[in-house]
């Protein structure tokens, strides 16, 4: 996981003209954020299986599922407050320009890696 981390944050900070110790920060808010996300997403992984077998027994258990559906707002809630945590993190680190650099490629349709969507 720290080796993908590594090699987004190369591929943003280039495109940003970061500097080496801003990479280094903008790295370790990644890859900090990177591990408090892993116990969500893998919370997410069991509960599509847990819902998947109350949707294939006998009888729905429509509580069970309300239950499910619950924790999955918390944990989504949970996994947003986190991810936005460390974008306004790393945008601390980039200067006003750097950060205005950013929503420009951010407007044509470029993600943080420098790829173009659809």
């Amino acid at each position: 996981m720290d080796l993908r981390v590594e090699r987004m944050i190369t591929r943003f900070a280039s495109k940003v003209d970061a500097s080496t110790e801003q990479k280094d920060k903008l790295a370790a808010i990644a890859k900090s954020a990177a591990k408090d996300l892993v116990p969500l997403r893998e919370k997410a992984q069991a509960a599509r299986k847990q819902a998947i077998e109350i949707l294939a027994a006998a009888n729905v258990d429509r509580p069970a599922l309300e239950r499910l559906r619950a924790e999955q707002i918390q944990l989504a809630d949970a996994g947003s407050k986190r991810l936005t945590q460390a974008l306004a993190d790393s945008a601390e680190v980039l200067t006003p320009e750097q950060r205005k650099k950013l929503a420009e490629r951010m407007q044509h349709g470029h993600h943080w890696g420098g790829q173009h969507r659809g």
